[in-house]
This record gives structure tokens, sequence and C-alpha cells, in this order.
């Protein structure tokens, strides 16, 4: 599930001599697949692909004028990553713990 709050709307040129519009928050079903390939040294390769559908309706506030949308991007994404071992930044911090024997 995805929940997609809309924002900062604007009116746009509209013959509507809207005021503003809303575009109502949503919440719909998403699909995901992707993959993450390592090339050393703690550096990867990263892709995904994903698919949205979600449904919301649009007001043209100031006006009798609202419509229902249905929108359902595919998004694909790829990027480089790093992942940090803190061991590597900090430094090993464990201590070898010994037990005097009686």
């Amino acid at each position: 599930m995805q929940y997609i709050a809309f924002f900062d709307e604007g009116t746009g040129r509209n013959r509507l001599s809207a005021t503003s519009v809303s575009i109502d928050d949503s919440l719909g079903f998403t699909l995901q697949a992707g993959l993450d390939l390592s090339i050393g040294n703690g550096w990867f390769l990263n892709a995904d692909v994903k698919k949205t559908w979600i449904n919301t309706d649009i007001t043209w506030n100031g006006t009798p004028v609202t419509a229902s949308a249905d929108i359902d991007p595919l998004i694909i994404s790829a990027g480089l990553g790093y992942r940090f071992n803190l061991s590597d930044i900090f430094g090993h911090r464990a201590q070898t713990a010994s037990i005097p024997l009686k």
C-alpha cells in the first residue's frame, strides 16, 4: 500500500475562474521488484520498478466542478550506493574480558 499526499496545488491556467484547486490525499496499491548488486568494498548498484494504482478527487474551489482522477505511474529507478560498516568508522570496540581463576 502507498499513501500519497498532494500539496502545493496551483490553479494553472483554468477557464473555470477557480480560486484554488484541492486534490484529496489517496491510498493506493503498489507492486515493487528490484535488486541490489554488490560491486565490492561496500559499494552496490540498485535498480527497481514500481507500479502504483491510486484514485483521487480533484475540486476546483469556487466552482461546482469536481473530477475523479486515476493516477497510475510506472516508476523505474537505478542508483549507486554505499553500505557503511560502523566498525570501519569507529573501530572495533569489543574488549576481551579476563576472569581471574581462584
